[in-house]
């Protein structure tokens, strides 16, 4: 859940930085490098005390991004940063970057689903899909 957040946050800014130096970011391309540093170094997730929502599901989010092999995170149904569910966030989000092609699955359709496999494997019964990429 909040875990899926950081990772996003860290893969965003390792990807950032990637693209700076090539002269080139996006928001998207930040939200990935996030997640690469955040599933390096996961942290528990620690919901706003403001927040009301529980986290009672997973899902799998995997993200092609070309020249980058497909990475996937599982996240929690809650993102607590910004205390809204995880669909909708993905939903205002999600692949942005020119190329890119962000779906989301709920983990439990996906069992024994490898999130670390790099390249990440396509998703089963994929809920939603965003980007110029799909």
């Amino acid at each position: 859940m909040r875990m899926q957040t950081l990772a996003v946050a860290a893969l965003a800014a390792v990807a950032a930085l990637s693209l700076a130096a090539c002269g080139s970011s996006s928001p998207s391309s930040s939200r990935a490098a996030a997640g690469a540093a955040a599933t390096a170094h996961p942290a528990a997730p620690s919901p706003s005390q403001s927040c009301k929502l529980t986290t009672t599901f997973d899902y799998i989010e995997r993200t092609v991004w070309p020249p980058l092999a497909p990475s996937a995170d599982e996240i929690g149904n809650t993102d607590y940063v910004n205390c809204e569910s995880s669909l909708a966030e993905f939903a205002a989000t999600a692949g942005q970057a020119q190329g890119e092609c962000t779906t989301i699955a709920l983990a439990s359709d996906n069992p024994g689903y490898n999130a670390d496999a790099n390249p990440a494997p396509p998703l089963k019964h994929v809920i939603a899909s965003a980007g110029p990429g799909c």
